[in-house]
């Protein structure tokens, strides 16, 4: 055959090999807690009043076939520090539809997973791509990983696993007391991301302000539990 035509030949063949991709998996988000906002959403920690927004999917996935997570944000107080933001996996561990436990990966960089930074259009980069030690609290599944662990181990304890929700979870700065706010600008789950409008700086400034002078009223009158 002639060298040009087996080259052809060979293009065409592996044109037709099918290349892996992440499985995009489809899903709605909710909020609770001190979230407001459809997208980008505003997220305030402080003592017992905890942010949340939960991505959820519309059919379970076994954990271990989830490969992408990453969220983009703007830190305006608090930074990232004390486990807090983290995202919780609410796992359904017996197939019954319901939830049962659930564990944590913790943003930041490496141990001791702290980033005082504050400022806009920041990026976790891929969480589920990290497999530092620490990273993973599976404290939740009420088994003996009940400390910090990589993603090696949680792979070996719920990799096949279904998920249920990915609850992104923002609490207070030093135990609580002081006030974390971040913005979220958007969430990427395997592909499935959340197309948000750019931040509206004037409106965050508006909440930060209203956030600031009510922080006492909201230490006083609101106690939420810790919602995953």
């Amino acid at each position: 055959m002639h060298p040009f035509l087996k080259l052809t030949a060979i293009a065409a063949v592996l044109s037709f090999v099918p290349t892996s991709h992440a499985v995009v998996i489809p899903g709605s988000y909710t909020i609770g807690g001190s979230t407001t906002g459809t997208g980008p959403w505003t997220m305030l920690g402080l003592g017992q009043v905890y942010g949340v927004l939960s991505f959820n999917l519309n059919s379970p996935i076994a954990f271990q076939n989830l490969t992408d997570l990453n969220y983009g944000y703007d830190s305006i107080l608090g930074g990232i520090s004390h486990g807090s933001p983290r995202a919780v996996f609410i796992l359904d561990y017996n197939n019954d539809s319901f939830e049962d436990l659930s564990f944590a990966i913790r943003w930041g960089p490496a141990a001791p997973f702290v980033d005082p930074t504050i400022g806009n259009n920041l990026n976790t980069g891929n969480l589920l791509a990290l497999n530092d030690m620490g990273r993973y609290d599976l404290s939740g599944l009420g088994t003996p990983f009940s400390s910090f662990h990589d993603r090696a181990t949680a792979l070996l304890a719920v990799g096949n696993v279904n998920v249920l929700r990915i609850a992104l979870v923002i609490e207070g700065d030093g135990g609580g007391s002081n006030p974390r706010l971040f913005q979220i600008n958007s969430v990427n789950v395997n592909g499935n991301a959340a197309p948000t409008p750019a931040p509206d700086a004037g409106s965050t400034l508006i909440f930060l302000g209203f956030a600031m002078a009510g922080l006492m009223s909201i230490r006083r009158f609101i106690g939420l539990a810790r919602p995953v």
